[in-house]
């Protein structure tokens, strides 16, 4: 039974430890992916020399203008952001114009009560490795 036990512990640390390798994800240059891609397809595909530099300049190009597309991604979700942002600045001066001194103190108290609230919803989000169903939702049991 002990032998059991500790091929068993033996087996599962083993496989923790190779399962970690492989999810290291070592960053590759544009360059290196190419040529990565490049080398593979020149073993499953029998490529001249030729027309392996050919695929590698190709790839080449769909990396970098990947790479190009992500960025441009990127600045838009900013300018988005600054954009929304404002509309919410003029938002708040409209309704700060219409309240009272007294209803104004209320209402950014609540306004920071609700980002409090957004802030520990952040929170436990990235706290928690995977997407849990809420109650009621997901459930398979017939209770």
């Amino acid at each position: 039974m002990r032998k059991l036990l500790f091929t068993l512990a033996f087996a599962v640390i083993g496989v923790t430890a190779s399962y970690a390798q492989k999810n290291e994800r070592v960053k590759l240059s544009p360059e290196e992916k190419a040529d990565k891609i490049a080398a593979a397809m020149q073993t499953k595909l029998s490529l001249t020399d030729d027309q392996k530099s050919k695929i590698r300049q190709i790839e080449l190009d769909r990396i970098k203008q990947q790479d190009e597309l992500r960025k441009t991604d990127a600045a838009a979700m900013k300018g988005k952001f600054e954009e929304r942002k404002a509309a919410m600045k003029a938002h708040d001066e409209k309704i700060n114009g219409v309240l009272t001194a007294e209803q104004q103190k209320a209402y950014a108290a609540s306004k920071e009560e609700m980002k409090g609230k957004l802030k520990e919803r952040m929170r436990e989000r990235k706290g928690r490795s995977h997407k849990t169903p809420k109650v009621g939702e997901g459930s398979t049991s017939n209770n």
